[in-house]
């Protein structure tokens, strides 16, 4: 399980991109490759019905409904995680969005499955909150589109997995978590363009004291294999180890590999989440 970047000096990689509209960064992932599968979602609570809004670049604004969806219980978040930039408040019930890189990026990545072994694999990341209990209300990502370099294509069908754990490192089977969520993604034709998506909590996910929220989004690929779903990450916080995770497999068991301590990356992904403490 050698894995095979292709970073902005590398040309050997599998799946290479030249970066996102941000800069000449790009990087993919590698792992082992397994066969595409949804995985299966274990209820703790709950059931919520969620709006998924998606936002291109371009303005264009579609609405993508969950299915499946179950909530776990969470509270309210506040900064980002192991000293990461993010948004940040001291409570009071006011919304905060809680990330690992800062808001304003100066170098930003794409990240990749190497297709077609690694299709439908997770890209995950750990976002603590600073105080507790942290309600989160939504979810939210950044997808590349198709107008960036390298086989993406922000306008497919994917899944997002929700999980909420105590630690940093995800679970093998999503039902060993505290809870757990799945989000079914449509597709958006519209969003050819980078494509950023809101995931809006009918019942909000409360973390109590040492809890984390982990959201893991599916890089799904198209039917023949020759693009995928591809993430923005951010290289100006060098790459923070323990908060960005690579699934290694398209369904349970996950064989969890660290972006950073393992793969080597130097950037983190621009997963988070937004909240409040009550």
């Amino acid at each position: 399980m050698i894995p095979l970047l292709s970073l902005l000096a590398a040309s050997s990689a599998a799946c290479t991109t030249s970066g996102d509209d941000d800069t000449g960064a790009d990087s993919s992932t590698g792992g082992a490759s397994t066969t595409a599968s949804t995985t299966d979602s274990t209820t703790m609570s709950t059931t919520a019905s969620t709006t998924a809004s998606t936002t291109a670049t371009d303005g264009t604004t579609t609405d993508a409904s969950d299915t499946d969806a179950s909530t776990s219980n969470g509270t309210d978040p506040t900064t980002g995680a192991d000293g990461s930039s993010g948004t940040d408040t001291t409570g009071g019930g006011g919304e905060v969005e809680v990330r690992n890189t800062p808001e304003t990026c100066n170098m930003g990545e794409v990240v990749s499955p190497i297709l077609p072994d690694e299709a439908s694999h997770m890209a995950a990341t750990t976002l603590t909150p600073a105080s507790y209990p942290f309600e989160v209300t939504s979810l939210v990502y950044d997808l590349i589109g198709t107008a960036g370099a390298g086989a993406c294509d922000s306008t497919m069908a994917h899944r997002v997995e929700v999980y909420v754990i105590e630690g940093s490192e995800p679970p093998a089977d999503p039902a060993d978590a505290v809870a757990n969520e799945m989000f079914a993604i449509e597709a958006d034709e519209a969003a050819t363009e980078e494509r950023t998506v809101v995931i809006d909590l009918d019942t909000p996910i409360t973390l109590t004291e040492g809890q984390a929220l982990v959201i893991a989004v599916e890089m799904a690929g198209n039917d023949d294999l020759s693009a995928s779903i591809c993430v923005r990450a951010c290289r100006d916080t060098g790459g923070v180890a323990d908060l960005d995770w690579w699934s290694n497999a398209a369904e349970v068991p996950y064989a969890w590999a660290d972006m950073v301590g393992d793969f080597g990356f130097i950037s983190n992904f621009n997963h988070r989440m937004m909240g409040h403490t009550p």
